[in-house]
């Protein structure tokens, strides 16, 4: 089996390539640049017409959305345990994957990019105040699933990845949030597993790399 992932820095496209070292599978890491805009090149576009990370080719067929990735990871690696596999904590895992995808995404990015969202003159403040009030109460939400848990399941899962980027992208923003031990706590958890340090130490070496191309 042959997995080539396309990921860029920062972005979400972190859970799989998190999820991938989970798993213990070869894989295939293929750098895109959102700040060129090489997620809109043709040869991406034929890849994935939606121009967005990440995508997961397999043996040639492109499988994208981090929540059917993440699935068919769980499915095609199971000794790994990327996901709950009892019945009712698995539909548990695919409901939380997709309010990843759906509630604690969404926000992050009108943080970043609030002119895609208004482009009213001097909206932008106010579409980021409303993002960021919708993050905290989102975070709020996850940190009392986190209380008295190391993971959100009785293992390690990809649930713990995704949350964990949601927590680590909008640290990146220079905004004063509330305290959310729980949530914090998991965070320290993540950064200290072997997975998310190789992600990291490939984020840092791209990141590196394209800055002495620039």
């Amino acid at each position: 089996m042959k997995l080539t992932l396309y990921y860029a820095p920062i972005a979400c496209s972190l859970v799989p390539l998190v999820t991938l070292h989970e798993s213990g599978a070869d894989f295939e890491v293929k750098p895109i640049s959102l700040k060129h805009k090489q997620q809109h090149d043709a040869d991406y576009l034929r890849i994935n017409p939606k121009g967005k990370v990440p995508v997961l080719v397999v043996d040639g067929e492109a499988l994208t959305e981090n929540v059917a990735i993440l699935t068919w990871l769980a499915s095609a690696f199971p000794v790994a345990k990327l996901l709950p596999t009892d019945p009712k904590n698995a539909i548990k895992a695919l409901s939380l994957m997709a309010w990843c995808a759906s509630g604690l995404h969404p926000p992050l990015t009108r943080i970043f990019y609030p002119g895609r969202f208004c482009n009213m003159p001097g909206s932008e403040e106010g579409v980021r105040e409303l993002a960021v009030e919708e993050v905290i109460k989102n975070f709020r939400i996850v940190d009392g699933m986190l209380a008295g848990r190391e993971w959100m399941f009785d293992h390690w899962t990809a649930v713990d990845a995704y949350l964990f980027w949601a927590w680590r992208r909008f640290g990146m923003f220079e905004v004063e949030i509330p305290s959310f031990p729980n949530y914090a706590g998991h965070g320290e958890r993540m950064m200290k597993r072997d997975s998310v340090k190789r992600a990291l130490a490939f984020e840092r070496a791209v990141e590196a790399r394209a800055e002495k191309a620039a």
